[in-house]
């Protein structure tokens, strides 16, 4: 019944909303989560992080050709390996009027290495910097802990530049309710859980990329994934991101309806909590015949391409192909429900054992869809879905058993952007093996890509070989938005609204 409503949605004529949004020169973006925060450093959310991206603002900035390209850094070069001097850019100012200087770099960098301030995946993100330095108001260099090859590919992704007087003044909470950035968009209003509306700066400097477009951005939050074919398909909204294969197959016949589709760098898999860190007693994950059960019995290829799609591909590793030194050659484990209930019979687990797959929202069905495959060989497994604030605490609390992870990497085309999390014994880690830790910890320092090379190989052949955790599949980006929008899609699967216009 549903599929039949929104095939009939999707035929409908597009309703007034939607031409007068385009007279208004403005854009109503929908997502499926809540926007509650502005603060960069308080939270994990990718659709948060792709719509603060629009009001503050990176050192260096990857347009939709995966290029980097200057942003508030006009240029950099290295003065040893572990130190990266960037030059600033002039006559920049922060939405409030304040100028933007070296100061503000030093003063982000101070920010997001004090533990006291609790900065979303601080660690993993900001490991590599060590601190920063002011050379002169427009001149900074950043120090490294170590070589860091990746540390440019990084700084397109992290490191949002905060106003030091301005947030000293207003505080981190006070800040993420009304942020003041650089940015090619200021914050308007900022309804935490429901909508967000962005003005565009017209103090914006001439950015090599251009300059925004549209007056007005809209973001509002729509969960239900049929609402939000109905409200695109009536006019209401203007672009859907990240949306399901499902929701492109009702809206592939939609009139005055685009639908685009590319890779990302966002990798899947599911995690096991082989080093116990949620304390089960037995644990059944700590079991390695239990992990060869698991990965023996979940059939990946049906699950990529029916709830990812068509150009989802079936990955070895837990990390994406596109990404320096996510090594492809290692033994890999084909769906057999033979060998799976063989594995989990040679088990302490012969009879099975019950486990819950967590997961948030746009994950759930792939947890739903493991938990089918795994009670199909003995295991009495149950999808666990929470809302995506309560799945990060639980995770990144050590209190999963097994979780489906959907990580973009921030669009970073290196390992370095993701092994750190979730294998050097950081907060994702639920291996914590020292073979892998050790491997990981010491390519991320080298410059000498065959030497990295050599050491990823040696981590990720442990993870693979004692079947610590399940690589899943790539991601892909699916986006819907009405025709006349001019939108390019990203090569790293980060939507970029600024960047975007009506024709």
């Amino acid at each position: 019944m549903k599929l039949v409503l929104a095939t009939a949605l999707a035929a409908s004529v597009l309703a007034a909303p939607a031409w007068a949004q385009q007279r208004a020169n403005s854009l109503t973006w929908a997502t499926n989560s809540e926007i509650e925060t502005f603060d960069p450093y308080a939270t994990a959310k990718r659709t948060s992080q792709q719509v603060i991206r629009n009001v503050l603002e990176n050192l260096i900035v990857r347009v939709p050709s995966g290029k980097a390209v200057p942003a508030l850094a006009t240029s950099w070069k290295w003065i040893d390996p572990t130190t990266l001097e960037l030059a600033l850019r002039r006559g920049v100012t922060f939405h409030d009027g304040s100028p933007f200087t070296a100061d503000d770099v030093v003063y982000t960098v101070d920010y997001v290495k004090k533990p006291e301030n609790n900065v979303s995946f601080g660690k993993a993100d900001y490991g590599f910097i060590k601190g920063a330095a002011k050379v002169d108001d427009f001149t900074v260099r950043l120090l490294l802990e170590a070589p860091t090859p990746s540390a440019v590919e990084q700084l397109t992704q992290v490191l949002f530049i905060l106003p030091r007087a301005t947030h000293e003044k207003m505080g981190a909470r006070a800040f993420g309710a009304a942020p003041v950035g650089t940015g090619p968009f200021k914050v308007e209003k900022l309804e935490p859980g429901r909508q967000a509306v962005l003005a565009r700066n017209d103090k914006y400097y001439p950015a090599d990329w251009g300059k925004p477009r549209f007056d007005k951005i809209t973001v509002i939050s729509i969960v239900d994934t049929q609402t939000q074919v109905a409200e695109l398909t009536s006019g209401k909204v203007d672009f859907l991101g990240n949306i399901q294969p499902d929701q492109v197959l009702q809206l592939k016949s939609a009139r005055n309806i685009d639908i685009a589709s590319g890779q990302s760098v966002v990798s899947n898999f599911l995690l096991l909590d082989s080093a116990n860190r949620t304390g089960t007693t037995p644990n059944p994950m700590q079991d390695k015949n239990v992990r060869l059960a698991i990965s023996h019995g979940i059939d990946r290829l049906a699950i990529a391409k029916t709830l990812r799609g068509e150009a989802s591909e079936v990955i070895p590793t837990p990390c994406h192909p596109k990404q320096f030194g996510c090594v492809q050659d290692v033994v890999k484990y084909a769906h057999d429900v033979k060998k799976a209930k063989e594995y989990l019979a040679k088990s302490a687990f012969p009879k099975g054992f019950e486990v819950r797959i967590t997961a948030y929202p746009e994950n759930g069905p792939v947890a739903e869809a493991i938990s089918g495959e795994l009670r199909g060989i003995g295991i009495e497994a149950k999808s666990g879905v929470s809302e995506t604030s309560a799945w990060v605490k639980e995770l990144f609390g050590g209190k999963a058993l097994a979780s489906v992870i959907s990580w973009p990497s921030n669009g970073v085309y290196d390992v370095a952007a993701l092994v750190p999390l979730f294998f050097q014994g950081d907060q994702g880690d639920y291996s914590r093996d020292n073979v892998v830790m050790d491997a990981f910890k010491k390519a991320a320092t080298l410059t000498d890509e065959k030497e990295r090379l050599a050491l990823y190989k040696t981590g990720f052949d442990r993870l693979a070989n004692e079947a610590l955790v399940v690589p899943l599949m790539t991601g892909v980006t699916n986006f819907a938005y009405r025709k006349g929008l001019d939108f390019a899609l990203p090569a790293d699967g980060y939507a970029i609204a600024y960047m975007s216009g009506w024709k």
